[in-house]
């Protein structure tokens, strides 16, 4: 993906219009950090092209998964039909179903409410198992994990088991599950591949800090550039470009704050 960037010299001469091609921000910020070069600006190239090449396959997978299933709430609300009645409609249930049964790693869509609470309680009315209830709490990306540890014997037994969505689970129930399940694939391959069982747990521990502390600088520059006072239309521009990323690593969106005109 290419960036285009600007800084200045020792001699403070103002150098801009520059370009870099790296796989996203934060590798061209280390990359002209090794070049010695402290960029005041640093955003992707214009045309879609070149947003598309620093996608990746999830960025893809989550996209269509997001048009996938506003679509489908949309006609939802149109017909005034709740998703189960939608499912039933032969034209749109295989979108419905491939987009609630997705194991990626995402944001989850539906009530808010519910969302919460099942982020709050390690999702414990959805599974019965410690095992699932671990892997669920950090099956959505950035957000604090509520159940932080558990034993080998449990992931150990959850590996073993299919969790299936059952008649009377909302979508929220449907997505969580379907994202443990590949989460379960996932510590599988670890497995198959020389890992262990321990050492995937500190990997999940570690990606989901490391996604809560993306978050967490991304909220706060935007705070920092409210309170110094940069205009409406550059602040825009940042909160743009910074969801940008998040939304390529599956990471909830910040919100744009609201500045007096």
């Amino acid at each position: 993906m290419k960036f285009i960037y600007s800084y200045n010299t020792k001699q403070n001469e103002r150098r801009e219009g520059l370009t870099i091609r790296a796989p996203n921000r934060d590798a061209a910020f280390s990359e002209l950090n090794r070049r010695g070069i402290r960029p005041n600006k640093l955003y992707p190239a214009p045309g879609i092209i070149n947003k598309l090449s620093g996608i990746g396959w999830r960025g893809f997978a989550i996209i269509v998964l997001a048009v996938a299933l506003l679509s489908a709430l949309a006609f939802a609300l149109f017909l005034r039909k709740d998703i189960a009645q939608l499912e039933r409609d032969e034209d749109v249930r295989e979108i419905v179903s491939e987009a609630i049964t997705s194991k990626v790693r995402r944001q989850i869509i539906g009530d808010q409410g519910v969302i919460e609470k099942g982020i709050r309680t390690g999702w414990s009315e959805v599974f019965d198992h410690e095992g699932e209830r671990f892997l669920a709490s950090f099956a959505i990306p950035g957000v604090s994990a509520t159940v932080r540890t558990t034993n080998v014997a449990a992931l150990e037994e959850a590996i073993r088991r299919k969790v299936e969505p059952a008649e009377g689970d909302g979508m929220e129930a449907r997505q969580i599950k379907a994202m443990v399940e590949g989460m379960k694939d996932e510590l599988r391959r670890f497995i198959a591949a020389g890992g262990t069982i321990e050492q995937y747990g500190r990997r999940l521990v570690a990606r989901q800090d490391s996604e809560i502390a993306i978050f967490t600088r991304t909220s706060n520059e935007i705070e920092q550039a409210v309170r110094h006072n940069l205009g409406k239309n550059e602040i825009a521009e940042l909160v743009d470009h910074r969801n940008e990323e998040l939304r390529r690593m599956g990471i909830r969106l910040v919100q744009m704050p609201e500045i007096a005109d």
